[in-house]
Formats: structure tokens, sequence, C-alpha cells
């Protein structure tokens, strides 16, 4: 009679190991599902500008309303594109040899979005537009 008592321990202890088991794998799965999830999510925050500006050593600056800042410079296609910004207001400016050719204030920026802003020259006056 002892034996069969130590075998029914022995089988409730190999359950119990079993369903730890099992439950800590699935703590572990749920886990890494969570962190995919938040590394996801976080990649699709981001936001661009993009546009036209003429190509002769030009800087495009944007300046956001909560004093974050990306520099970028024209290719020689005459685009720029700045990446990875936080969504919010910005002022978006042409610049070259250190002095602002243009500028546009209230260029939004939303999650996952870009706006597109070109700039156009013509001698010496510049101008930017907002395309919609």
């Amino acid at each position: 009679m002892n034996i069969n008592k130590k075998y029914a321990v022995n089988r409730q202890q190999k359950h119990g190991i079993r369903f730890a088991s099992k439950l800590m794998s699935t703590i572990a799965m749920g886990a890494l599902g969570a962190m995919t999830f938040s590394a996801a999510h976080a990649q699709a925050t981001d936001s661009r500008i993009f546009g036209k500006a003429p190509t002769d050593g030009a800087t495009i600056t944007a300046h956001s309303d909560t004093g974050f800042n990306r520099h970028g410079t024209v290719n020689s296609k005459g685009r720029y594109t700045l990446s990875e910004l936080r969504p919010g207001t910005y002022v978006v400016s042409l610049e070259k040899d250190g002095k602002t050719l243009a500028s546009l204030s209230g260029v939004p920026l939303f999650v996952s979005s870009a706006s597109e802003v070109d700039f156009a020259c013509d001698n010496d006056q510049c101008t930017a537009s907002l395309a919609r």
C-alpha cells in the first residue's frame, strides 16, 4: 500500500511539473508577443517631410514646435526627404550659405504620414508651398 501512495504522489508531482512548464512557456510567448507589438508600434510613429527645391547646395531644415530639428540636403534631381520626424507642427526652411531664403510655418505632421513642401526660386526671391 505504501508503494501505491508513493506512485500517486510522484504522478501528482509530474503533473504539477508539466503544468508549470506549460504555464512558463505560455507566459514567455506572451511576453515575446508583447515586445514584438511594442517594437512594431514604435516604428509606426514616425513621419516625414519631402519635396522639391533648387539643387545648388541648398539645405532644408525642419524645426518642430517642441524643439526637435532635422536637416537635409537637396539631391542632384532637386528632391529632398527629412525622415524620422515626430508628429507635430513644423517650420520648414530653405537655407543656403547660412541664410534663410524661404520658410513655411504651420506644416502639420501626423503619425505615419508625410507632408510635401516645395521650394521655388526665381532670381533672388524664393517661395515655399505646402502641397495638398
